[in-house]
């Protein structure tokens, strides 16, 4: 019972239902329509050589093209590897060089960065769009195929996809998963989600990331729920097609729902039909979650964690008691997670609740990765006696609960003081004049390092204010509140929304 199995599921269920529409141009399939169309482009890939076990690189936006290429390896038991469709040309050869796969499909977002390294891949490529460059073979050849299924069973431990890091801190790595994995994710996160048949959903969260895979696309297409891509994010059209295709669930990053939430268009359509939301990639704002929960009035909302390496970790409680968008859930189903002292190998060093620790998660689970592509030395360092070390700082709560507060390495030591950046963040972000805010350390020779924060003002805040602020605030005690401000048009953030701190704290000796 894998993933190829519950999509034929899903077809012979509800084969008339709509499975894809894209929301930038109206194109839509239904699950038949969409079954044929993986079916040849997987026989397609089959007459191209390719065999089971064969990786298929995919540098594409969310479009129909790249679900059914995605679906299409399933089905012909390749290994799909997608990954950022707006790197840089470095970061293209390096993700082919890495990956060593046999064929590399891109669409025309990526096709400037392509072709500028196109002469480096010895690799045959696809092109998905109009006016294929000569290098490339076009998309629309692989609907020449045969529509016949492929017969092939793939078995749990067989390779599934692999996905890579954002890198934020070095180069990405490949973490390949099985079937088993996938799954399992798309499984266990739609428990924890409250996510049931036919939902339909916005598909914003990159398909290169477990997110928008796994916990949301292969979620749909086993559930007969129907995917609404967009390959390029407007929030007009996102909020317009809530009303319009009845849109039940919405999993998307913070930045995403602020956007959605400042349209015009949000207080004249219909939202009534949302009933789940969930939230994941960066911290949410306390501003943003109320209005969240007041303009869309849904059943359920809650605060997601989980990692490319092990999806789906923490469970998720609703928040509108708790009222705090920085709460996660216990361990999720099939998971268990610790929080342990911050430097300890020792994964059975716990700390009392309310202390801050680094959050570990049992690799003993279905989702978890076994370990990093070609990269020894980096599962051996994250992995400890079958326990992932995140990387994430975190505290318990007396309710079990989990909260986030930022990246270990992130940690600011001022003065012996322990400071994590967002709960600097947090009180900031209360402030009306603040769009945004990013917290780093700078050296310091008096204190080791002082904070300082990069601000997206509004209404022309100073820097006076801001201080007086937090001098005022009665979450944030004094040595915590930022000794310098640095007002930015807009911080750098990675595709899943997070900030970018090493690129703040590069700019320490401007």
């Amino acid at each position: 019972m894998l993933f190829p199995l519950t999509f034929e599921q899903s077809v012979a269920r509800t084969p008339d239902r709509p499975a894809v529409v894209h929301l930038n141009d109206g194109t839509a399939m239904t699950y038949s329509e969409l079954q044929t169309r993986a079916y040849q482009v997987a026989n397609a890939l089959r007459e191209r050589g390719l065999e089971p076990t064969d990786r298929v690189a995919i540098c594409m936006a969310n479009r129909p093209e790249h679900v059914v290429t995605f679906l299409a390896t399933q089905l012909a038991g390749l290994v799909a590897v997608p990954f950022n469709f707006r790197l840089a040309p470095s970061g293209v050869r390096y993700h082919i060089r890495d990956a060593d796969p046999e064929l590399f499909l891109f669409d025309d977002v990526s096709r400037e960065s392509v072709t500028s390294v196109a002469d480096d891949i010895e690799v045959p490529m696809v092109h998905v769009g109009d006016d294929t460059p000569s290098f490339a073979e076009p998309f629309e050849a692989f609907s020449d195929a045969p529509a016949d299924d492929l017969g092939v069973d793939v078995s749990y431990e067989d390779p599934s996809v692999m996905l890579y890091s954002s890198g934020t801190t070095g180069d990405p790595k490949g973490i390949p998963l099985d079937h088993n994995a996938t799954f399992s994710r798309w499984m266990i996160n739609s428990l924890g989600q409250h996510y049931y048949l036919n939902e339909t959903m916005i598909g914003v969260m990159p398909l290169y990331h477990t997110v928008g895979l796994h916990g949301i696309l292969c979620g749909l297409l086993s559930m007969s729920g129907t995917y609404l891509c967009m390959s390029e994010f407007d929030p007009a059209i996102a909020v317009r097609a809530i009303e319009e295709h009845e849109v039940s669930a919405l999993h998307e990053a913070p930045t995403i729902f602020a956007n959605m939430l400042d349209t015009e268009l949000i207080e004249e359509v219909d939202l009534s039909s949302v009933q789940t939301i969930g939230y994941s990639g960066a911290p949410m704002s306390q501003s943003v979650f109320e209005r969240t929960i007041e303009t869309f009035d849904p059943d359920h909302i809650a605060n997601l964690y989980g990692t490319t390496e092990v999806y789906g970790t923490l469970a998720y409680d609703d928040l509108h008691e708790i009222r705090d968008p920085t709460v996660t859930g216990p361990a999720n189903v099939g998971l268990e997670v610790r929080v342990v002292t911050v430097g300890s190998e020792d994964p059975a060093d716990t700390v009392d609740p309310g202390t801050q620790g680094e959050l570990i998660v049992n690799t003993d689970s279905p989702v978890a990765f076994e370990g990093y592509w070609n990269k020894p030395e980096a599962t051996e360092e994250a992995i400890t006696d079958g326990w992932l070390y995140t990387g994430d700082a975190a505290r318990r709560t007396a309710e079990n609960r989990v909260i986030i507060t930022g990246r270990v390495d992130d940690m600011i030591i001022s003065g012996g003081e322990n400071i994590h950046p967002t709960e600097v963040e947090d009180v900031l972000l209360t402030h009306p004049g603040i769009d945004d805010v990013g917290i780093v350390g700078h050296p310091d020779e008096e204190w080791g390092e002082v904070v300082v924060a990069f601000v997206e003002e509004s209404g022309g805040v100073t820097e006076a204010e801001l201080d007086q602020w937090c001098r005022d605030s009665d979450d944030l005690a004094d040595y915590k509140r930022p000794r310098e401000y640095r007002f930015v048009d807009e911080l750098p953030r990675n595709p899943s929304g997070k900030i970018e701190r090493y690129k703040l704290e590069s700019r320490g000796e401007e």
